[in-house]
């Protein structure tokens, strides 16, 4: 019997040439798409394709809320969101793994090159060492994200008036946008919409995370952490959020290192809490207020706040 190896697919590209080149070999291949929104193709249209290029079996995994919420959350809470690559391909590997699992293969496979490649492997290799990673030679066009039409998207391109709106955080994680309770998702997806720049209109390819909402997001919860944590803790902290990123950065999504950073980390938000006022204009971001929840005061950004003392706030 051929022994089964699961291929990463991404949603809106051909799968067939991969499929190819390890049936090719003798393999039995399972395909395994990942929905984080951004490939503009439905997924029983992505598991067709896959069915149809040769896969025995087709896998289309809706991660969306839980790329938000296990993903990107702790990369917001790390100020350190974008880039967004090296978070997806650590979700994709877990995924790829699980699949792996359930369908007793032993290699696992994908077309992706250089840093991506790195990222990819790092992941898996940490996941599951027993499983052997395959990067069949096909050349990078059958996998790679095709361009949007005329480039990289221009997010200042076009704008709309400006936005103003007020972003609520509960500990680190937006909760609500102008008083409505919102998911982590949703919350980008919102501030997107309300950009005011072309962005709105994404380009098929060009991940939500990718665009001004979550750049918004992150300089909100930077400006609601420097009114809400002490001086020496801000500063440390940002020495954790360089560590953190390289580590993310270089696809050790899974190191200990991460998640030991994450407990600390996850012990600075627990007075990050209150709103920030944005204004919104041109794929731009301009913090006008904040206020912290223990703090009954609006501050300018810009000024020095009042801070209580460390073992004031470690007592409440």
């Amino acid at each position: 019997m051929s022994e089964r190896v699961v291929l990463a697919h991404r949603g809106g590209l051909d799968p067939a040439p991969l499929i190819g080149a390890l049936t090719a070999g003798g393999a039995r291949v399972v395909t395994v798409a990942v929905d984080l929104g951004d490939s503009g193709e439905d997924p029983a249209t992505t598991r067709a394709r896959a069915l149809a290029g040769g896969a025995v079996e087709a896998v289309v995994v809706d991660a969306r809320d839980e790329f938000a919420d296990r993903y990107c959350l702790p990369a917001l809470r790390a100020n350190a969101l974008r880039p967004v690559a090296a978070l997806t391909r650590s979700l994709f590997a877990e995924h790829l793994v699980r699949v792996a699992r359930r369908h007793g293969a032993t290699a696992v496979a994908h077309g992706r090159t250089g840093a991506d490649r790195a990222r990819f492997e790092a992941a898996v290799n940490a996941l599951a060492p027993d499983l052997d990673v395959i990067a069949p030679p096909v050349g990078p066009t059958p996998t790679a994200r095709p361009e949007p039409p005329g480039g990289a998207p221009d997010w200042t391109a076009e704008p709309r008036d400006p936005e103003e709106l007020v972003v609520t955080f509960d500990r680190g994680r937006p909760v609500a946008v102008d008083g409505e309770t919102m998911t982590v998702r949703q919350a980008v997806q919102e501030l997107n919409l309300r950009s005011g720049a072309r962005g709105v209109r994404r380009p098929k390819g060009v991940h939500a995370y990718q665009a001004p909402g979550a750049a918004a997001l992150v300089t909100a919860h930077r400006e609601l952490e420097d009114l809400t944590l002490e001086p020496d803790l801000a500063d440390f902290k940002r020495q954790v959020e360089r560590r953190w990123a390289a580590l993310v950065h270089g696809g050790q999504w899974f190191s200990p290192l991460r998640r030991a950073l994450d407990g600390f980390i996850d012990n600075t938000q627990l007075h990050v809490s209150g709103e920030v006022r944005l204004v919104l204009h041109g794929g731009r971001t301009v913090v006008t207020g904040r206020r912290g929840e223990e703090s009954p005061f609006d501050s300018t950004p810009g000024c020095a706040p009042p801070r209580r003392l460390p073992s004031k706030i470690a007592a409440t």
